[in-house]
């Protein structure tokens, strides 16, 4: 089934309560802010879980392949940069590996033995144990802060590595591996009757999250993303299965969005309607910086700050629904990407890191 705009765009666009320009989104009136703020102006802020490990830098194919570990790490030092400078506690989490048998739950038995008995992927060249060690790793790492969101003591956990949206059933794809978001997904839904939506913004439709939980009924996935790039999927919606995806590009038969920030602007409100309808227990975000206007694996032309400050909307809409963040794509691995990962998993943590004195080299955009 198509998704159909025409009427619905004109209606939604045209009484959007955000605005953007080139400086990103601003909040209008108090719809949202009245959600976040407390009495003396400042933002709430939550507590927050960040699942991390050192070994996250040796996520590297080659020296001039597009995915670069580094960039966890650098998200990482940002982020506890601005929770230190807000004096914001936060749960420092060290990874697991993910059980076979969970790893199960979303993918076939085949497929795991050749990556974790013969170290072999398609995402890289002959038998890589390093690789397939992180790959578990780093599906492990989501299911720690599923579990730190589970237990109650934190309203948002982040995770860098995770929100791996291309890895299917029984083939990886898209330099991913292991499908974390669809893995917790499943857990939360069918071990703890929850619902689950996520929200994918990474510049490339999130197909295998959508093709490992579209079954579920109680999982909504949302993805906006350039549409005719890889994976080339992401033209449809199937809306009796809770599947929403937003194709952007600046074809003139196409249902005009454009490929900028009214774009996302547009795609993060009709998320929250959708989400609202659903009636989600749980939000995962798939906060991919690759939409970037000077990313090189995609086209489209969102600003840094209009990706970051998706955070205070969604926060907004949402202040009691814990949130698990992660980093999905990203290919400009020591400037834009951890910058916008780390200050928009700030941002749905309750801290503004425009808010505080930083490092004007850390912090300039």
């Amino acid at each position: 089934m198509s998704l159909t705009y025409s009427h619905d765009i004109s209606l939604q666009l045209s009484s959007q309560n955000l605005r953007a320009n080139r400086h990103g989104f601003h909040v209008r009136g108090d719809r949202y802010n009245q959600n976040v703020t407390r009495e003396d102006g400042e933002m709430k802020a939550d507590q927050i879980a960040i699942v991390h490990s050192s070994e996250y830098e040796g996520w590297v194919f080659s020296k001039t392949h597009p995915t670069q570990g580094r960039r966890f790490s650098k998200a990482f030092a940002q982020l506890t940069d601005i929770l230190n400078e807000a004096k914001l506690e936060f749960q420092e989490l060290e990874p697991r590996k993910a059980t076979v048998a969970e790893l199960e739950l979303v993918h076939s038995s085949h497929y795991l033995s050749e990556v974790l008995g013969n170290h072999q992927c398609g995402e890289w060249e002959g038998e890589r144990s390093d690789l397939s060690h992180l790959a578990q790793l780093f599906a492990g790492g989501t299911l720690i802060a599923l579990e730190a969101l589970l237990s109650k003591s934190v309203k948002t956990a982040v995770h860098f590595p995770g929100a791996k949206h291309h890895a299917q059933r029984d083939h990886s794809s898209g330099f991913c591996v292991f499908a974390d978001f669809a893995l917790a997904a499943e857990i939360a839904t069918k071990r703890h009757g929850m619902k689950v939506a996520i929200y994918d913004f990474d510049g490339h439709h999130g197909d295998g999250t959508e093709n490992l939980t579209a079954d579920n009924p109680d999982v909504l996935t949302f993805s906006i993303h350039e549409y005719g790039i890889f994976p080339g999927t992401g033209r449809e919606s199937i809306p009796e299965k809770h599947v929403i995806n937003i194709p952007l590009t600046n074809w003139p038969m196409w249902p005009y969005l454009g490929m900028g920030d009214e774009a996302l602007e547009f795609g993060v409100e009709r998320f929250i309607e959708e989400c609202r309808t659903f009636g989600a227990d749980l939000i995962f975000i798939a906060a991919g910086a690759d939409g970037e206007i000077n990313d090189p694996l995609t086209s489209l032309e969102y600003s840094e700050d209009a990706m970051v400050n998706q955070g205070l909307v969604l926060r907004s809409a949402f202040p009691d629904i814990p949130m698990l963040v992660g980093g999905a794509g990203g290919y400009q691995p020591d400037t834009v990407t951890p910058q916008v990962w780390a200050k928009f998993a700030a941002l749905i943590a309750g801290v503004d890191p425009r808010s505080i004195s930083q490092s004007p080299n850390l912090w300039k955009t």
